[in-house]
C-alpha cells in the first residue's frame, strides 16, 4: 500500500508532462460554431457601415426584439425617420436636389452608418451575451491507468536511450529543466540533471544530488542504478522508486 501511494505520488508530481490530447470531432464543432457565432455578432453590428446605414434600422429592430431597452427604441425611431426623409428627397428631387436636401440625405447616410455601427458595437454584448464557452473535456483517468500509462512511457524512453544516447539527449529524455515535446513519463538523467531535478528523485537530499554531480564531473557518468548505490549516500530503501524514475545516458 505505501509502495503504491509512493508511485501516485511521484506520478502526480509536475515532472511528468501529460501527453496531448485530442480533442473529439463533437467538441471541435461546438468550438468551431462556438467563434463563428461571436464573428458573426460582430458582423451584425458593422454592417451600417457596410451599407451606408439603411441596416442600421433593421439591426436596431434585432436588438430590441431580444432585448427590450427605450433608448435602443429611440434609435430606431431616429434612425428610420433619417432614412426615411433622405428616401423622400432623392424620390421627390431627383436629379435636381436642393442643397438642403443634399445635407440631409449625406447627413442622414453618416449618422446612420457611423451612428448606428458605434451604438450596435456598445450594445452587442447585451443583445448577444456571451455564452459559456465549449469546455475542453479532461480525461479523467484511475490511479492505475495513470500508473500504467506513465510505465509504459517510460519504457519506451529507456529503450530510447538505450538504442540511441544522441537522439535520447535531442529528445530531452531525463530532462524536465528543458523544452521539450517528448513525454518520458518522469525519467531523470542522473548525469545531466541539474541539482533541483535530481533532489526531485525519491530518496535524493541536496547533499547526495551534489555527491551525484561531484561524481559525475571527476570520474564520468554513471552507468546504472547500482553504481550510484555503492558510491552515494541513498538510503537502501528507495532503490525500487530509483529504479523506476532513473535513466543513465552517456
Amino acid at each position: 500500500m505505501a509502495a503504491a501511494a509512493l508511485d501516485l505520488a511521484w506520478e502526480s508530481s509536475p515532472m511528468t508532462a501529460p501527453g496531448p490530447y485530442a480533442l473529439p470531432a463533437n467538441e471541435k464543432k461546438q468550438l468551431a460554431t462556438h467563434r463563428v457565432g461571436r464573428a458573426a455578432t460582430y458582423l451584425w453590428a458593422l454592417s451600417p457601415v457596410l451599407t451606408c446605414g439603411y441596416a442600421a434600422p433593421i439591426m436596431l429592430a434585432i436588438a430590441l426584439a431580444r432585448r427590450r431597452d427605450n433608448l435602443v427604441l429611440a434609435a430606431l425611431i431616429v434612425h428610420s425617420a433619417l432614412l426615411t426623409s433622405s428616401c423622400l428627397v432623392m424620390g421627390t428631387f431627383a436629379d435636381q436636389t436642393p442643397l438642403w436636401g443634399d445635407v440631409l440625405i449625406y447627413s442622414s447616410w453618416f449618422l446612420a452608418a457611423i451612428g448606428g455601427t458605434a451604438q450596435l458595437l456598445v450594445i452587442r454584448p447585451l443583445v448577444f451575451p456571451a455564452g459559456a464557452r465549449p469546455e475542453v473535456p479532461v480525461a479523467q483517468l484511475s490511479n492505475a491507468e495513470v500508473l500504467d500509462r506513465a510505465r509504459k512511457l517510460r519504457d519506451q524512453a529507456r529503450r530510447t536511450a538505450e538504442a540511441d544516447p544522441m537522439l535520447a539527449k535531442r529528445l530531452a529524455i531525463g530532462r524536465p529543466d528543458l523544452p521539450r515535446q517528448f513525454d518520458d513519463g518522469g525519467l531523470v538523467d542522473v548525469n545531466h540533471a541539474p541539482l533541483h531535478i535530481l533532489t526531485s528523485l525519491p530518496g535524493v537530499t541536496e547533499r547526495s544530488a551534489r555527491q551525484i554531480q561531484e561524481w559525475v564531473e571527476r570520474s564520468g557518468p554513471f552507468a546504472s542504478l547500482g553504481e550510484v548505490m555503492l558510491v552515494i549516500e541513498i538510503s537502501p530503501t528507495f532503490e525500487h522508486h530509483l529504479r523506476e524514475y532513473c535513466v543513465f545516458i552517456p
